[in-house]
Order: C-alpha cells, then sequence, then structure tokens
C-alpha cells in the first residue's frame, strides 16, 4: 500500500523536474505572405499609450495599447485614425502577468502592425517596430520581436535566425502586392 503514493510522488517529481525546460512558448513561423492573409487590417502606427488592468473578474490583466495609425496598407480605419488594441498580459502595481510570445509595446515608438479584431496575428510576429535610419535617411522595419517564443517551421523545426531589417518602402510594396492592391 505504500508503493502507491510513492509512486505518484516521484511521478510528480519528474514532472516538477522537466517543467524548467519549457521556459518559452513554440509558435509556427509565419511568413509575410501568411501574415498579409490572415490579417484584417495592416497599418504603421505610433504607440499613443498603454495601460495595464485587471478583468473585471480580477484573474487576469490585460493591456489596452492606443494607436494613432500614419498609414493604413489593408482593412478599413476609423475616421479618427485611431485604433485600440488589447492582449492578455501586463503590469498593474507590483504584479506582473506575463505572456511568452507576445508583444510588448512602449508610447512613442512606431509599429508595422497586422491586426485581427483587437489583437496581433501571430502574437509578437505581429509587430514589426519602425525605426529611422539617420544615415541611410529611410524608415526600416525590424524582423518580428521573438518575445519569448520559439519560432519553428512547418515541420516543427526551429527557424534559425529572423531576417535583417528592411526599408519602409520595401515592406510597404511586398505587402500592397500580396494584398492586391
Amino acid at each position: 500500500m505504500c508503493r502507491r503514493p510513492f509512486a505518484l510522488f516521484l511521478v510528480l517529481a519528474m514532472v516538477a523536474g522537466a517543467a524548467p525546460a519549457a521556459l518559452g512558448s513554440i509558435a509556427r513561423a509565419l511568413d509575410l505572405a501568411e501574415l498579409v492573409a490572415s490579417a484584417e487590417r495592416i497599418v504603421v502606427a505610433d504607440v499613443v499609450s498603454v495601460e495595464s488592468a485587471w478583468d473585471r473578474a480580477h484573474r487576469n490583466v490585460h493591456t489596452t495599447v492606443e494607436l494613432a495609425v500614419r498609414e493604413s496598407w489593408k482593412g478599413d480605419v476609423p475616421s479618427s485614425g485611431r485604433l485600440t488594441l488589447r492582449q492578455l498580459g501586463g503590469t498593474v502595481g507590483e504584479i506582473e502577468m506575463s505572456v511568452l510570445g507576445a508583444a510588448s509595446f512602449a508610447p512613442g515608438e512606431r509599429a508595422l502592425l497586422f491586426l485581427r479584431r483587437q489583437g496581433l496575428v501571430g502574437m509578437a510576429q505581429g509587430k514589426r517596430a519602425v525605426r529611422w535610419e539617420t544615415a541611410g535617411r529611410r524608415w526600416l522595419v525590424e524582423p518580428a520581436e521573438r518575445a519569448g517564443a520559439t519560432l519553428v517551421d512547418g515541420r516543427g523545426q526551429p527557424r534559425p535566425q529572423l531576417p535583417p531589417a528592411e526599408s519602409l518602402a520595401s515592406v510597404r510594396s511586398r505587402v500592397k502586392l500580396l494584398v492586391g492592391e
């Protein structure tokens, strides 16, 4: 009779011991064509504000990101030029709820966003930072954030590296071609 609790303890100990190995999310890497096809809206926007709050049940923290749209490449944008993005995770007081694979936002940053409903397509893959390159006097689109996620191809093999930064003009042309404009 004593063997059963010991066996259960041994199984639980092995599972608990294996848990630290799984420190991130695994997501299928999406190429540009898949991001475009899955997105209802594609915009270049400035982050106006980022606010986190508890849900009504006080169980989860959600972050609301207010965006000012600079360019719209697919889908409708309200006449105000503002969009709201909402995602799971954030910080309220001293409590932080992290979602591995979710994008992070900061007021004042500019980003290329692939949006579906009120969220990003492919979690952090749906956000590409846009930065001004002084030397080249052009806007560059950075590769997607990994945000704690391991990106894998269609066969489940890790995608070893992200593509280099690309000019905003080049990305715009490729997206508009995929959208059919």
